[in-house]
């Protein structure tokens, strides 16, 4: 009977430990290349965003697939730790789920913070973005184009911001624009209006919300990996010091 019960909870210790390397293996591979993906489309989507913001804003993209495949290398890791039983692996796999975790927080909780400082920045950025057009700067004029065809806007107020460069050829004329103003980029098309200020604030805003959002989400399932981890180990910990 003793020997019976024995088998019993190590089967039922081995469901357990299938279960937590199943749940750590799928959240660190979920969250790894979840993260891979936001950072590759941060890099591809904000390109010219990113060339126009200033230099702190760059190595945002590189940041997050690095930690994605930080995230992706340390479930990897995990697993080797849980299938061969070795304790000093899962420690180690431990230690970088807490430390991903503490980062991610504090990620999120900067993109949350962050938010409401993003219309000072926008205010700052369109306006520079005109006065620089004025200097031929091609920066400039590249991120104008994207943010008038992406938001379907013109300047910073509207159109009316270009009229101190009406006599150059980078302008379709006075209140007319610049050519990115105009549907297809061409002067004989129909006018964007409107001002690029609150479009542009608005999908900042929104993205950085969504970003924090999608962190915040990670880190949950991070925080599960972090328990399921500790459960392991005491599974295994209780199973090598009964067998003493």
């Amino acid at each position: 009977m003793e020997d019976r019960s024995r088998r019993n909870n190590l089967r039922v210790d081995g469901v357990k430990e299938n279960e937590n390397e199943s749940w750590e293996e799928t959240e660190s591979k979920v969250a790894g290349f979840t993260l891979i993906v936001v950072g590759i489309l941060t890099k591809v989507y904000s390109e010219y965003y990113i060339l126009y913001s200033d230099n702190k804003s760059e190595p945002l993209p590189w940041l997050i697939i690095g930690v994605g495949i930080t995230v992706l290398l340390a479930g990897i890791l995990g697993c080797c730790g849980a299938i061969r039983g070795n304790m000093c692996i899962l420690g180690i796999f431990l230690i970088l789920l807490l430390i991903i975790f503490v980062f991610e927080i504090a990620v999120g909780i900067m993109a949350f913070t962050y938010s409401s400082k993003v219309e000072a920045y926008v205010d700052k950025r369109l306006k520079i973005a005109v006065e620089d057009v004025f200097d031929n700067s091609s920066s400039s004029r590249d991120f104008l184009d994207w943010a008038h065809e992406k938001f379907s806007c013109c300047g910073y107020l509207g159109p009316s911001d270009f009229n101190n460069a009406t006599g150059s050829k980078l302008t379709c004329g006075y209140n007319n624009g610049l050519p990115s103003c105009h549907r297809k980029m061409n002067c004989q098309k129909t006018l964007f209006t409107d001002g690029c200020k609150l479009k542009f604030y608005d999908f900042i805003k929104q993205n950085i919300v969504i970003a924090g959002g999608v962190v915040f989400g990670l880190s949950v399932m991070q925080l599960i990996g972090i328990v399921c981890s500790c459960a392991l180990g005491c599974v295994r910990g209780g199973r090598d010091y009964g067998s003493f």
